[in-house]
């Protein structure tokens, strides 16, 4: 164990020798994801299907974001806005009123380069809770987005997005309803469902676009199924470290 202090405010930090530096430590990253995802299927996340949301955002929005952490928390907003919508929406189609669902973000600062890749995941539960007469909570599973529905939400996020980078003087204002352009997987409507295969992203010529994409959901009645989709999301999801400092690969 090593201790070092800051001369200045004699500020003290230890560093077990097993980290080998100071900046990526694969020891302490994968210590704190375990922690991490325990906490969430044991503590946080009802005994619900989750399903894990992803969105990217051009290059350029990527370097704002990650100099500006209150830009940051305003994508943010913007996209659990939209995401909630979804389920509001899909609720209401279905005659459930007054639905409510919840969500956890992790904020990843990096790709699988170590480049600066800025991006969310969000495992958000598939479906929405209502209150009885006594208060009880009742849960509604979802069916798996359908294409339609992930290109309304990704258009929504973007023209937000969009406005809010106006907003805060970062884009022109004759630009207000955005031109980013926007990406829906062609297999979004497939991936949903059981047994996909993760695929290699599709060549494409330019910047990258906004880029939303769902992902699978276990089915309510398979018990087993739906712990180890939780874990094994909410691992890779919040492998990070203290101050949204990334310790993993994307």
């Amino acid at each position: 164990m090593a201790r070092f202090q800051c001369e200045g405010c004699a500020r003290e930090h230890l560093v077990p020798f097993s980290c080998k530096g100071r900046g990526f430590c694969p020891s302490c990253g994968g210590r704190r994801m375990t922690e991490r995802a325990a906490h969430l299927v044991d503590e946080a996340l009802p005994w619900v299907p989750v399903r894990q949301w992803v969105l990217t955002v051009p290059y350029r929005l990527r370097y704002q974001m990650a100099w500006n952490h209150g830009l940051s928390r305003a994508v943010l907003r913007e996209y659990t806005r939209a995401l909630l919508d979804v389920y509001r929406r899909g609720a209401r189609a279905r005659s459930i009123a007054g639905g409510q669902t919840g969500m956890v973000t992790a904020l990843q600062r990096a790709g699988g380069a170590l480049n600066a890749n800025l991006h969310f995941h969000t495992l958000v539960l598939d479906g929405v809770f209502t209150a009885g007469p006594e208060g009880a909570l009742t849960f509604h599973p979802a069916p798996g987005p359908s294409d339609a529905a992930v290109a309304a939400a990704l258009t929504t996020i973007r023209l937000r997005v969009q406005r809010l980078l106006v907003r805060h003087g970062l884009e022109p204002a004759d630009d207000a309803t955005g031109s980013y352009a926007i990406e829906v997987p062609d297999d979004a409507s497939e991936v949903c469902g059981a047994g996909h295969e993760r695929r290699p992203a599709p060549a494409r010529d330019g910047p990258p676009p906004y880029h939303l994409r769902p992902s699978v959901a276990a089915d309510l009645d398979d018990a087993v199924g739906n712990l180890r989709n939780v874990r094994s999301r909410a691992a890779r999801a919040f492998g990070s470290d203290e101050g949204d400092r990334d310790q993993k690969l994307d």
